[in-house]
């Protein structure tokens, strides 16, 4: 669950401590004067961040709203996440807005930050439905995380099938602990066949990818592989 902090006020300003780079944000400006909604995005982020410009959450703000208004997905989820986090005075409400915006644009991000929302209930009441249903919009978008969170939401529930299935979608966007949960899967035989050779590959895939407990579960599994193919030579 997000962390959240008390309104900060619509105008912050301050003065970055790396060198400002004015001929960058005079190029993406004149570029976003003239319609171009991701040069309004790119100095809107300068502005948000203080990177070569003094921090401004208002003038971030303004131009994040020029780029959602031309329907760059990543202004109008950074606009949320500006709200949803205080730095905007406006609470949930805009922060739900703006991420229906984006998600209704194809980012994935935007709709796993409703879903978050629902989850928890804030901004608007838990409504759990909801929330899966955004999730699985950010899992068909690629964004990993929520394919493994409906993973886990499906095992909870012990839907074991289900939970399968968004694991590999999970292991497949390159979540490495989804692919190690997807090789005791197959290792166990639950929502899958039973299948010591996936287990296997799956635990290999996880390790590769820094999964400590997937390096584990291949050495144990290669070496239960190799003792049963010993066994079998015997006959």
């Amino acid at each position: 669950m997000k962390g959240f902090f008390c309104l900060l006020g619509i105008f912050v300003f301050s003065l970055h401590v790396g060198a400002l780079d004015f001929a960058k944000e005079s190029s993406y400006q004149n570029a976003c004067d003239g319609g171009d909604g991701q040069s309004c995005l790119k100095l809107g982020a300068m502005y948000h961040s203080g990177d070569g410009v003094g921090q401004n959450f208002l003038h971030a703000k303004e131009l994040y709203t020029d780029a959602c208004d031309v329907n760059v997905s990543e202004g109008c989820l950074n606009l949320g996440f500006m709200y949803e986090s205080g730095q905007l005075a406006g609470g949930f409400q805009k922060a739900i807005d703006y991420y229906k915006k984006a998600c209704t644009l194809e980012n994935a991000k935007g709709c796993a930050s409703l879903a978050i929302l629902y989850e928890n209930g804030q901004g608007v009441e838990t409504n759990l439905e909801e929330a899966v249903n955004y999730y699985d919009k950010a899992c068909d978008g690629n964004d990993g995380g929520s394919c493994a969170h409906l993973g886990l939401m499906y095992e909870n529930d012990e839907n074991y099938v289900d939970a399968a299935l968004y694991y590999q979608r999970a292991c497949d966007a390159g979540e490495a602990k989804e692919c190690s949960a997807l090789g005791m899967f197959y290792y166990m035989g639950q929502g899958v066949e039973q299948n010591e050779e996936k287990a296997l590959k799956f635990f290999k895939k996880a390790c590769e990818m820094g999964d400590e407990s997937g390096c584990k579960n291949e050495e144990i599994v290669q070496k239960q592989i190799e003792s049963n193919d010993k066994e079998l030579e015997k006959f």
